[in-house]
Parts: C-alpha cells; structure tokens; sequence
C-alpha cells in the first residue's frame, strides 16, 4: 500500500473529509454534526476515539498509520494515494508546470464582454467585500442561471464562510457557460482525474479582481460575467505557488485538458491564480 501524501487533519475539507467520516460513522463512532465535510472539532474527537480503539498515538490526525488501521475495517480512499517523491525523477514528475497554451487568447474584458454581453455597473464595497459591484438593468436575470455539473453532487461548496454539500450539484453561471464547464468536468471524468477537485468555490461573482478598488472597466473579475470557476482555492491561493503534482489539491494535470476545452488556467497568470479556471472562446 502507497504511503498516504498528506494527513487530515482540523481544517480540511472536501471530499476526502466527507468519505473519513462516513467511514467513522459506519464504525459506529457519533459525529455530532454528522458527515459535512469539514474537519473540525467533532471530527478531530472521532478520530481520536478511533486512533484509541486501534491503539495507535492519539493526536487526532488521520495519517497513514490511521489510514492502515482503518483500510482494515473497510475504509477507501479513492482519491489521491501516490508515493511521496524520493528518486530525482519523481521530484522532476512532481514539480512539472503545464505549458502556457499557444493558440488560446488570455481572456481580457473586451473578450467576456464579446463573449457573453456587456453589462453596465456600479462600485458597491461591502465590508466583508471591497472589491463588490452591482450590475445594473436586467443583464443578471437575462444571463445568469442555475445549472448541475453530476461531477459535483455531493463536494463542499465554501463559496461562503460557512461550507455546505452540494446535494444537487447546481452552480451558479452564464447560460453559454454553462455547457461548455459541463463538458470540462465531463472530460475531466473520463481521464480519471476528476477526483483532483477537492471542493469548489465558485463561479459567478460581481466584483473587480482581488487587491483592486478603482472601479474601472479593466479591473473587473471575469466572475462577473459568471464565465470563470474557482476550485481547491486553500492550497492554490492567489499570489502564491500552485500545489505540486502528488500534493493536496493540486490542480496541474487538469490543464492541459482544460485548455483543450477552451479554458485559459489562472496559475498562468502574471500573478499566479492556481485555483481558477476561466472560458477564453466559446
């Protein structure tokens, strides 16, 4: 059995998180709050029962001495269990970056506004969001719908500060989008990567790009047009390095696929975006 590449522990969440602890549930060991994906209090505490009922150190992570213990009783994980790197070679492997594509355009706003309508706004900060506009006349209700991708039926949606399951799936998009991220989570099934994907963030969301306040045009997120997605954003945040091939959340071998599909990938950027994914033609 490969050794498990990260630990879970208080903090995480997604799919892995959700299929632990269904795993203790079924061991018969309460989770106050049920299976929601969310390693926090309650669940680190089932782990620790766990980690005590098998004997091992009681620290509350579930790492790859847990994950023996439990692969005995009937635990899966299905995800991501490759072998740490050791050889040069699979360093190599693990720090390759994909190629930035050479016939996809970098969307620009003049691109989303040709692509999926231009609509006017306004600067609305909020305190919570200091980058929020407010499209104005009927754009949103002409454009901008709900929509189910099956791949994420069931993954933790943490658009919010409090994470939920998607039990039906549905984003919130672009009518002309919608199809197009369908078709991209669709091949990213029939590669047998979907299981990258550990959670999603979100699609469509007003506002300008982050670290930005001047309300120009220039500066608008392409969120606004519901035309780009965020997902696994803990461990691909903006500004900094993209996790590596065979780390948690790495989103790498989804790009090339996603270029195939029309989609420009943030970490790409000038100042690295790994979580986003965004339509550059239609």
């Amino acid at each position: 059995m490969p050794k498990f590449f990260y630990t879970l522990k208080r903090g995480h969440i997604g799919s892995d998180v959700l299929r632990l602890q269904k795993f203790l549930i079924s061991q018969g060991i309460h989770l106050q709050f049920g299976a929601d994906g969310d390693f926090g209090p309650a669940t680190h505490a089932a782990v620790e029962q766990f980690q005590q009922r098998e004997g091992l150190l009681v620290d509350g992570l579930f790492g790859h001495n847990s994950a023996i213990a439990a692969v005995a009783w009937g635990y899966e994980n299905t995800s991501f269990e490759e072998p740490i790197p050791r050889t040069s070679a699979e360093i190599q492997e693990a720090l390759r970056f994909p190629s930035k594509p050479t016939n996809l355009p970098r969307p620009t706003q003049q691109v989303s506004d040709q692509l999926f309508g231009e609509f006017q706004y306004e600067y609305a900060p909020s305190n919570g969001n200091p980058q929020r506009i407010r499209i104005l006349n009927n754009w949103v209700a002409d454009n901008i719908g709900r929509f189910q991708i099956p791949q994420l039926l069931g993954m933790v949606d943490r658009q919010s500060s409090s994470p939920r399951l998607m039990v039906n799936g549905e984003i919130r998009c672009h009518r002309l989008a919608a199809p197009r991220i369908l078709a991209l989570f669709s091949a990213w099934e029939t590669a047998g990567l979907v299981n990258r994907v550990l959670y999603y963030v979100g699609c469509f969301n007003p506002r300008l790009k982050r670290g930005t306040i001047n309300p120009v045009r220039a500066n608008l997120s392409n969120h606004s047009w519901g035309s780009a997605f965020d997902i696994n954003s803990q461990e691909n945040w903006i500004g900094r390095p993209d996790a590596i091939i065979g780390a948690r959340g790495c989103l790498r071998e989804l790009v090339r696929i996603a270029n195939e599909e029309g989609f420009y990938w943030g970490g790409h950027f000038g100042n690295k975006d790994g979580m986003h994914f965004e339509i550059a033609e239609l």
